[in-house]
């Protein structure tokens, strides 16, 4: 197996997908015919191969061709693309509430007596939508890095200079519009775009 960083989203996938089941390491593989140590070393960052595919798109509920991006994505990740440990991200405040579940869409009021809506430095928010499960689940929060520059296949926040924002995963951006891809919501396009910020951690929170 190819090992690479176990911060891939290939593996926060299988590891968000394990915290909803609530089942163990074993539990999984004895379900779906692997061994646990299989299991285990692909969380930590070792990758499948081609003919468990099949399999692993049937335990997260989405397309082979999803894991064969997911995998490939893993294997050309560099250094610069690997996501930090939530302890970098302790000290950053949550911002935005969701407006419309079905839409993804979050409202952003103005902070720094008025003068603000968009934060500056890192900052989180609640997944409360469904639009990109099992990417990001419901009951998790999200940590954002504006200084991480967004490119296409991220998982962002896009901004409207209204103070509206929607998450999903960015296609492209340009001439102040950006268009996402939702898993569960279809593709849309935002204009008047005035940021666009890479949701570079997630973790479920405690119930």
């Amino acid at each position: 197996m190819a090992k690479v960083s176990g911060n891939s989203r290939f593996a926060q996938m299988l590891l968000n997908e394990q915290t909803r089941r609530g089942l163990t390491d074993r539990e999984i593989a004895e379900k779906h015919n692997w061994l646990q140590q299989t299991f285990s070393r692909w969380k930590m960052g070792s990758l499948p191969r081609p003919h468990m595919y099949a399999s692993i798109a049937n335990f997260l509920q989405i397309d082979t061709a999803i894991i064969r991006e997911l995998v490939d994505e893993a294997k050309s990740s560099t250094g610069s693309s690997k996501l930090p440990k939530v302890g970098a991200f302790s000290t950053a405040r949550a911002y935005g509430k969701v407006v419309d579940r079905k839409d993804g869409k979050y409202a952003f009021e103005a902070f720094n007596q008025g003068r603000k809506r968009i934060p500056e430095g890192r900052y989180a928010i609640s997944i409360d939508t469904k639009v990109m499960e099992p990417a990001l689940l419901v009951g998790t929060k999200a940590w954002i890095d504006p200084a991480v520059w967004p490119k296409p296949g991220n998982e962002v926040i896009v901004h409207a200079k209204s103070g509206a924002a929607w998450i999903g995963r960015l296609v492209s951006v340009a001439d102040g519009q950006a268009t996402l891809e939702r898993l569960s919501a279809g593709t849309m396009t935002v204009r008047d775009v005035e940021a666009v910020h890479v949701i570079v951690l997630s973790e479920r929170l405690a119930q």
